[in-house]
C-alpha cells in the first residue's frame, strides 16, 4: 500500500486478514504510522546528513545529559502519539468485492444493506454519521435505512438515499446506472434545485459526451422483477438477443458460450435461467431453435445443426 495503490486480489487478501483477528485493526494502523514517519524522512533527500542539524552544546555532566537523552525520548514518543492519533482519525474505508459468479450480502448497521453482484467492488466510507458508498466497479443493490442519508458515488455523480432500494451500476461499454425500486433517491447535483428526484420503478441512465447527463425511463413491475432477477442467482430474459444473452453470462463464467451461426446469434431469447450454469443455458437453447451444444476446449459452441 505504501509503494503503490492495491491490486482486487490484495484488497480483498488485506480485509480477510484484518477481520481475521480484532488485534489486527490496531497492527495496521502502527505499520501505517511507521511509514508516514519514513515518507517524511525520505523527504528530506538523499543528501540528508543529522550531523548537520545538531547544535554545538558544550559537553555537560553525564545527570545532564541523561536529562536531555530523556526529553527527545519523550519528544520522540510525544510526536509518535500524534501521528498515531493522526493515522487513526484519517478516513480508511472498508472495501468489499465479489469474484466472477459471486454474490454477497453486507450488513452495514442502522438496517442498510448492500448486496454485490458479481465481479463488484465498492469501498464503504463513514463521514461523521453519513455513509458514503463508492461504487468502483459491477453492480451493488442497495438497501438504505431511515435513520441517516446515504451517499453513493459513481463517476463523479453522486446519488442520496433514504428509506430506499436501489440498484447502481457501473459496467465497462455501458452507462452508469440507477433503478429504484421504492423509497427516497435524489440523483443529486452542486446545487440543490437542480437535484433531480427519482420515483419508485425508475431507470436513470447516465449519457456521456455533448448529451451529459441523466436519462429516465419508467419501468414496469416486470421489468423491474427482471432486472433483479440476479438476486436469486438468475438471468431473465424477454426478447434479447442470443448474442446479448451470452454477454450477460459472460460476467457471471469464464465458461465462454460461443454462437458460430451469426443468424442464430441474432435470435431472440425469452426465458429464466440459472447464472451459474452456461451448460444447462446452452443445451435449452439448442433445443428451441434445432442447434447442438459442442464443448471444445474451455468453450461450449452453440451451431446450427448440419
Amino acid at each position: 500500500m505504501d509503494r503503490a495503490p492495491l491490486s482486487d486480489a490484495e484488497a480483498v487478501e488485506l480485509q480477510q486478514w484484518l477481520a481475521g483477528d480484532p488485534r489486527r485493526r490496531g497492527a495496521y494502523v502502527r505499520a501505517q504510522a511507521i511509514w508516514m514517519r519514513s515518507e517524511s524522512a525520505r523527504a528530506l533527500g538523499p543528501q540528508y546528513d543529522p550531523t548537520n542539524f545538531q547544535p554545538v552544546v558544550a559537553p555537560t555532566p553525564p545527570v545532564k545529559r541523561r536529562r536531555s537523552f530523556v526529553s527527545w525520548s519523550g519528544a520522540l514518543a510525544a510526536s509518535l502519539v500524534i501521528v498515531v492519533m493522526l493515522v487513526a482519525s484519517l478516513q480508511i474505508p472498508t472495501a468489499y468485492a465479489t469474484a466472477k459468479g459471486e454474490m454477497r450480502a453486507v450488513p452495514l448497521g442502522d438496517g442498510s444493506t448492500v448486496t454485490l453482484n458479481t465481479a463488484t467492488r465498492i469501498k464503504v466510507y463513514e463521514d461523521e454519521g453519513r455513509r458514503r458508498i463508492r461504487v468502483l466497479y459491477g453492480e451493488v443493490l442497495i438497501e438504505a435505512g431511515t435513520n441517516a442519508t446515504t451517499l453513493v458515488e459513481v463517476g463523479d455523480k453522486q446519488v442520496e438515499a433514504s428509506a430506499a432500494t436501489f440498484v447502481v451500476r457501473k459496467l465497462d461499454g455501458q452507462p452508469a446506472q440507477v433503478l429504484v425500486q421504492e423509497g427516497r433517491v435524489v440523483l443529486a447535483e452542486e446545487t440543490p434545485s437542480a437535484s433531480l428526484p427519482l420515483a419508485a420503478n425508475t431507470s436513470a441512465s447516465l449519457l456521456e459526451g455533448e448529451a451529459q447527463g441523466w436519462q429516465l425511463q419508467a419501468l414496469s413491475l416486470g421489468q423491474l422483477g427482471r432486472e433483479l432477477a440476479w438476486r436469486e442467482g438468475k438471468i431473465a430474459l424477454q426478447g434479447e438477443t442470443l448474442a446479448e444473452a451470452v454477454a450477460l453470462y459472460a460476467r457471471y463464467s469464464d465458461t465462454a458460450i460461443v454462437i458460430s451461426d451469426p443468424e442464430l446469434a441474432q435470435t431472440q431469447v425469452t426465458g429464466l435461467f440459472a447464472v451459474n450454469n452456461p451448460l444447462g443455458f446452452s443445451h435449452a437453447v439448442a433445443d428451441v431453435f434445432d442447434a447442438e451444444v459442442r464443448h471444445e476446449d474451455d468453450r461450449i459452441v452453440i451451431a446450427r445443426r448440419r
